[in-house]
């Protein structure tokens, strides 16, 4: 049982939310892409203000035999930053994009002083599972090349961060076989990340239902980003074998939401197969807070400032 009380901000907007949803029609209450991308967008505009100013902000399409995959690069002070954090939105990977990301991006470039390369993915259900892995993997081949043209160093320290589905697939990134000419990932943040699509934990079955991202919804995200085409346990990072060369780790969680459980679960694997990782649970709020931040600003404004912490360790 959760010892613990939701933020009164917090619990006053989800009830709204869960008397809103109510309300709806089964027709108009049922999921569809648009509808995902939309809410998301719309409830990050509406919370998240805008970022602050950065000394460049600059969008590049990265052209390779397969894919463009657009990027925007994210730059606070004059001096060259000491590494590059390479961000994966999160969205169930069929939502989320540069543009809805934009504030929490510039925030991030601030707060670590570090660059931010943000990566717009191909998205399910038009490009499902494996598309969006592949278009990181394409990105970070290309890493030199692309500091290089950002004017940065090409062997500049490289990081990894990615938020909820963006968790998977930067988790996933850094689980798959390494190659030695592929540019390493020093370290990874993962922030409430989704890392079993198995959906079987005791707080996915406790937050099922009525705290924004339910047991429902994440099962038909799932659907539509694997169509088939992987059995869930096999492409869970959770399930995956680690390599001796996984980056450190900084997992931050939430204690309101149904992947809290799996974030654990995956920072005690790392730490029993004697990697650095760290757990950071923020124990009264929702998944997906920081697109929640004008009802936790202090929350936020804390996560930010712990991330810009280990990176600079």
């Amino acid at each position: 049982m959760n010892q613990q009380t939701l933020h009164p901000k917090l619990e006053a907007w989800r009830q709204q939310v869960n008397q809103l949803m109510a309300e709806l029609t089964t027709e108009a209450a049922k999921p569809t892409p648009e509808s995902a991308r939309q809410g998301l967008a719309a409830m990050t505009q509406h919370f998240v203000t805008d970022g602050p100013e950065l000394h460049i902000v600059r969008d590049l399409l990265h052209k390779s035999v397969r894919d463009e995959i657009p990027l925007r690069y994210y730059q606070a002070e004059e001096t060259c930053p000491k590494s590059v954090l390479v961000f994966v939105h999160g969205g169930g990977h069929m939502a989320g994009s540069i543009e809805v990301y934009e504030p929490i991006c510039r925030r991030l470039a601030a707060a670590t002083k570090q660059a931010v390369l943000a990566i717009e993915y191909r998205l399910a259900p038009e490009h499902p599972w494996p598309s969006g892995l592949n278009d990181l993997q394409t990105i970070r081949a290309a890493l030199p090349d692309l500091l290089v043209e950002f004017g940065l160093p090409a062997d500049l320290p490289i990081h990894l961060m990615g938020d909820s589905g963006g968790g998977a697939m930067a988790a996933t990134l850094c689980l798959q076989s390494s190659e030695a000419d592929l540019p390493k990932i020093e370290k990874l943040v993962l922030l409430y990340p989704s890392l079993d699509y198995r959906m079987d934990t005791e707080s996915v079955r406790l937050f099922a239902e009525g705290y924004l991202l339910t047991a429902e919804r994440m099962r038909w995200y799932f659907e539509q980003y694997l169509q088939g085409r992987a059995e869930p346990a096999s492409i869970s990072p959770l399930n995956m074998v680690v390599p001796h060369d996984f980056p450190e780790v900084l997992i931050i969680n939430a204690g309101f939401d149904p992947l809290r459980d799996e974030a654990v679960s995956f920072w005690q694997k790392l730490n029993e197969a004697g990697h650095s990782a760290r757990l950071s649970t923020y124990a009264d709020m929702l998944h997906a807070y920081l697109n929640l931040e004008r009802m936790v600003p202090e929350a936020c404004a804390e996560t930010y400032q712990q991330i810009a912490g280990f990176l600079a360790d």
